[in-house]
C-alpha cells in the first residue's frame, strides 16, 4: 500500500478524472496532496506524455499516468474508461503480478561546469532561438570532435528514441545502456551521416552568438546559451519508474 500520493493533471483537461483518481484514494485512506512532492511513494499524473514530462524531473518515486483519451500518450498506462479498476489494482495488488514497475533512464546536463536542475526523460534540445537560422557547433562524442552545422541537434534517451528524436531520423535505441544525438536538418558535420550513439557522455560548445538549451520541450526548462558555452550531456544516475499493467517491452 502507497502513504502518500501526489496527484497532478492538465488543466482544464484532466480535473474530473483527477478528482475521482482522489476519490478512490479517500476509500482507501490514502494521503494525497497536489503541491508537496517530497515524502511522496507514489505520483498519479493525468494528462498526455506532456503533461508527465513537465513533472517527472522533480519525481523520484514511481508514476502512473492516465491518458483522459486525446493526447499521446506514450508513458501513459491507464486511460479514461480503465482508470479506476488499474488505480484499484494498484493500490491492493502485488508488484510483479498485478502491476509492473518499469525503470526508464534519464540524461542530465551541465553548461560550463554547472549543473541544469532539470532532468530529460525524453530528450535534451540544443538549438537557436529561432529555427530560421543556423546553428554552428563543435560535438566531441566517443572521444572524437567535429564542427556540425544544422538547425539543432536533439540529444535522447532511448525511450525518448520514438518521439522528436524518430521524426528527426533517428533509429530506435534498443539498449538502455546508451543514448544518441541526432542534428536536425544537418547541413554539414559527422551528424550528417546519421545519429551517434554513446554509452558515456557528450559535449557541445555553442558557437553561435545566442542559442537555447531546452528540457523535454518545456517552456519553463529553456535556458539561453551564450557564444563559447559548453553543454556536457550524460546518463544520469537517477532513472524514472513508470507504472504498467503488463510487462513494458
Amino acid at each position: 500500500m502507497f502513504s502518500k500520493v501526489f496527484v497532478a493533471w492538465k488543466k482544464n483537461y484532466g480535473e474530473k478524472i483527477a478528482l475521482k483518481v482522489c476519490s478512490i484514494l479517500r476509500e482507501y485512506d490514502v494521503e494525497y496532496t497536489f503541491r508537496e512532492l517530497k515524502g511522496c511513494d507514489l505520483a498519479i499524473v493525468v494528462g498526455g506524455d506532456g503533461t508527465l514530462l513537465k513533472f517527472q524531473s522533480s519525481l523520484e518515486c514511481p508514476m502512473l499516468g492516465i491518458n483522459p483519451g486525446r493526447s499521446v500518450g506514450h508513458y501513459m498506462s491507464a486511460t479514461n474508461k480503465d482508470f479506476e479498476t488499474k488505480l484499484r489494482k494498484l493500490l491492493t495488488g502485488k508488484e510483479g503480478k498485478d502491476y509492473f514497475l518499469r525503470i526508464y533512464p534519464r540524461l542530465e546536463t551541465a553548461i560550463n561546469g554547472t549543473d541544469v536542475p532539470f532532468f530529460a526523460l525524453n530528450e535534451v534540445l540544443v538549438s537557436p532561438i529561432y529555427v530560421r537560422r543556423i546553428m554552428d557547433s563543435e560535438l566531441t562524442a566517443n572521444g572524437k570532435k567535429s564542427k556540425e552545422r544544422n538547425t539543432g541537434i536533439i540529444f535522447y534517451t532511448p525511450s525518448g528514441s520514438y518521439a522528436y528524436a524518430k521524426s528527426a531520423g533517428a533509429e530506435i535505441i534498443k539498449d538502455d545502456t546508451k543514448f544518441g544525438a541526432v542534428a536536425i536538418a544537418p547541413y554539414a558535420g559527422k551528424l550528417k551521416k546519421g545519429e551517434i550513439l554513446s554509452e558515456k557522455e557528450m559535449r557541445l560548445t555553442h558557437l553561435r552568438k545566442r542559442g537555447e538549451l531546452c528540457v523535454d520541450g518545456q517552456p519553463d526548462q529553456t535556458i539561453t546559451l551564450n557564444r563559447g558555452d559548453t553543454i556536457l550531456v550524460k546518463k544520469n544516475g537517477h532513472p524514472v519508474t513508470i507504472v504498467w499493467f503488463s510487462v513494458k517491452k
